[in-house]
């Protein structure tokens, strides 16, 4: 066996519960890499918090919410609605003058064969 596998066998990496001594690490070797590494800056936050809100209030809010999607879905609904109906009377509209225009495609069917009748018979 190695001098280093001796020494990683036999080495704790765990934290202890000695303030002192971090991962494997000697008094002096902890007290070293926290000389050389820097505070963290902490950003300085200037908060005012609301500590007035209840849980009904709350919970008021979130019934709000939730009926807009509902209402959302209402007005959906009518406008298909509106659609549809709408939808029904331009078929309706359309069958009508379909109608018409074959009435009028027979009428002139029925003119000019009128007219070849005639003109054979004089």
């Amino acid at each position: 066996m190695s001098a280093s596998e001796a020494r990683n066998s036999g080495e704790q990496y765990a934290r202890t519960g000695s303030a002192t001594r971090l991962d494997g690490l000697e008094e002096d070797d902890a007290a070293s890499i926290a000389a050389v590494l820097p505070e963290p800056k902490l950003p300085d936050l200037d908060l005012e918090l609301d500590l007035t809100l209840t849980f009904d209030s709350i919970f008021a809010d979130m019934a709000k919410t939730a009926s807009e999607p509902e209402h959302k879905v209402q007005k959906r609904a009518s406008n298909v609605l509106k659609l549809s109906q709408e939808n029904d009377a331009l078929k309706e509209q359309l069958r009508a003058m379909t109608e018409r225009l074959e009435a009028a495609e027979r009428k002139q069917r029925a003119l000019e064969e009128g007219k070849r009748v005639d003109s054979a018979t004089t």
